[in-house]
């Protein structure tokens, strides 16, 4: 079993290749902007499996970022749903439904909507396909 260490490294030079054949085939344009995004999905996806356990880096980090959310944002409709995917996450079983080629499909496909580019979701699902070919090694 690999650590986050090795799976966020291991993500960061999947999405580097694929970034770099992105770029080079026009699917998407170089940018500061679009570097850091490719940067934080190979973060995100490529420790996303895990956040099914109590101490991954991964649930630590939905965890600020939802109590910063909500600090923002105060509590609306989005910070409930939230709040229950999050309980949610808590009562799921390690190497359950998160390491399912599914739903790396389905948490993957959900960038199109937000970038409208191939590119993202694309190098997302590389990145949760890398976890899991990890973990099975």
């Amino acid at each position: 079993m690999s650590g986050y260490k090795t799976h966020f490294l291991v993500g960061l030079i999947l999405t580097c290749l694929a970034g770099f054949i992105a770029f080079k085939f026009n699917y998407l344009s170089f940018s500061i902007i679009n570097a850091g995004w490719l940067l934080a999905i190979a973060f995100i996806f490529s420790l996303l499996p895990d956040v099914d356990i109590g101490t991954s880096l991964i649930r630590k980090v939905f965890l600020v970022a939802f109590v910063i959310f909500i600090f923002i944002n105060g509590m609306s409709l989005i910070s409930y749903i939230l709040g229950v995917l999050l309980i949610i996450i808590i009562f799921l079983p390690h190497r359950g439904i998160m390491h399912t080629f599914f739903m790396g499909a389905l948490l993957s496909g959900m960038l199109w909507f937000y970038f409208h580019n191939i590119a993202f979701p694309v190098i997302a699902m590389l990145n949760f396909v890398s976890h899991m070919v990890m973990d099975s090694i």
